[in-house]
């Protein structure tokens, strides 16, 4: 935040590869980090803009200011400096007609600022939909007539994602801003980086830590909407890609820059799924774990000696019943129950 950042200090280069991996886990974990203390239902809305090596300084100065100047009390800006590329993020509540005027009013004056140094309204990430309505400010008229013309050569009816990079709309920007759901404790300071994703062991299988939370969001979205049919069509789907895949390691949270444990939220649904009496007992097993196991080991010795009809029958009834994730399927491949290990 720039209220924490009162001095400047000299710049400390490194060949120790230990620091060097900090200080780059620090700088890539920066988003998160700062946009997971953004205020309950806000958006982190992050740009980046550039300008001349040479204005960096006086464009960071007065980026601050204007900053302060609308009430954005902990933004933060980062960058690249020797590209002269500045990122920087705040937070607003997309929902809120003030804060969506606020907004309005601080990308006037940012457009202006990066326009003044000689800068370009996009560095590294593409116009997108921020920054579409002001493109005509930056390009001549002739230039700006001729990327249309493009867009209708290649897209007459207009699909390909309309109103990114080019529109008519000169509130394209203020529109279908994000909104962010509070759904639930474990994961609602998620901001979606999928720093995550890399090591979830399902990635490949069914959905993401990061997936998994868009869904929740999305049902809890559907649900204040009144949306019931896409509420019942997400519990039915999420069931096995949210809830039964999820291999509860917390791998998640290892890579996470705030440390969210996605396995954590799925632990808690798969016992609120369970009945009073499933969560009886296998908390009874928990809590007297060496006599269950014992008793399974006892029930595998005593099944290899009775004839195959006999368990095969009540074991299939029994899955049908209970269910197949509570009651595991015996077969004659399974072997007796063996003994504890002496080491």
């Amino acid at each position: 935040m720039i209220s924490a950042l009162p001095t400047v200090r000299p710049a400390e280069l490194s060949r120790d590869p230990a620091a060097r991996a900090a200080l780059w886990s620090v700088r890539k974990g920066l988003y998160a980090a700062v946009a997971e203390a953004r205020p309950p239902g806000t958006t982190a809305l992050l740009e980046d803009v550039v300008v001349p090596v040479e204005r960096l300084a006086a464009a960071c100065r007065e980026l601050a200011g204007l900053l302060a100047e609308h009430g954005y009390t902990d933004p933060v800006i980062f960058g690249h400096a020797k590209d002269g590329n500045l990122h920087f993020m705040i937070t607003e509540d997309t929902e809120d007609p003030a804060d969506l005027a606020r907004l309005e009013a601080f990308t006037e004056d940012l457009v202006r600022l990066i326009l003044r140094h000689g800068g370009n309204l996009k560095a590294e990430h593409g116009t997108g939909r921020a920054m579409a309505p002001f493109i005509d400010r930056q390009y001549s008229a002739a230039l700006v007539e001729v990327l249309h013309g493009v867009k209708r050569a290649f897209d007459p009816a207009g699909v390909l994602n309309p109103g990114v990079v080019l529109t008519a709309d000169t509130r394209a920007h203020l529109q279908d801003l994000k909104p962010v759901d509070r759904v639930d404790d474990e994961v609602d300071r998620c901001v979606e980086c999928g720093y995550c994703e890399p090591v979830c062991p399902s990635r490949d299988l069914t959905l993401t830590p990061r997936q998994r939370i868009v869904v929740r969001r999305a049902r809890a979205r559907a649900e204040a909407d009144g949306d019931l049919a896409l509420v019942a069509a997400l519990d039915e789907q999420q069931q096995y890609e949210s809830i039964d895949t999820c291999a509860v390691d917390g791998l998640c949270a290892s890579a996470c820059p705030v440390g969210i444990d996605t396995g954590a939220l799925v632990k808690r649904l798969r016992g609120e799924r369970r009945g009073r009496l499933s969560a009886g007992l296998w908390r009874a097993a928990a809590r007297h774990w060496d006599t269950a196991t014992a008793a399974a080991g006892r029930t595998l010795d005593a099944a290899a000696h009775v004839p195959p009809g006999l368990i095969t029958a009540p074991n299939r009834a029994a899955r049908a019943l209970i269910g197949p994730d509570t009651v595991p399927l015996w077969s004659t491949d399974l072997p007796s129950g063996g003994r504890r290990r002496s080491c």
